[in-house]
């Protein structure tokens, strides 16, 4: 890594240690999230509005929680991101900077054993 490139492993004002997490841990909060549940009926029964506008509602709510979940999987992973900031752009952004610098250590790591081969 040269030095006109942070090292996105590190914030301005702290130095955060890199933590191991595992495939366990990803799986979000272990609270207990409400269960939203969509309406059935037997085959053949047509859904009344109200009953589609629901299940509509509870598909969105479902949707916008594994969006959240993401997100918050995304914060736990990357060691410049604490659980403060919220911003999705800026989420995204040094998610982006810490793959980035993962893919170049990977170079950095296989040109050494390359190196370690001859």
């Amino acid at each position: 890594m040269d030095a006109s490139s942070p090292d996105p492993t590190t914030s301005d004002s702290q130095q955060q240690p890199q933590q191991q997490i595992q495939p366990q841990q990803l799986g979000g909060s272990s609270a207990k999230k409400p269960r939203v549940t969509r309406i059935t009926k037997k085959k053949g029964e047509l859904l009344t509005e109200d009953e589609k506008k629901a299940n509509h509602i509870a598909s969105e709510q479902k949707r916008r929680q594994n969006i959240r979940t993401g997100y918050d999987q995304l914060i736990q992973i990357v060691p410049t991101l604490t659980p403060s900031q919220r911003s999705e752009a800026l989420i995204l952004q040094k998610t982006v900077e810490y793959i980035k610098y993962l893919l170049m250590e990977r170079e950095i790591l296989e040109g050494q054993v390359s190196d370690a081969g001859r």
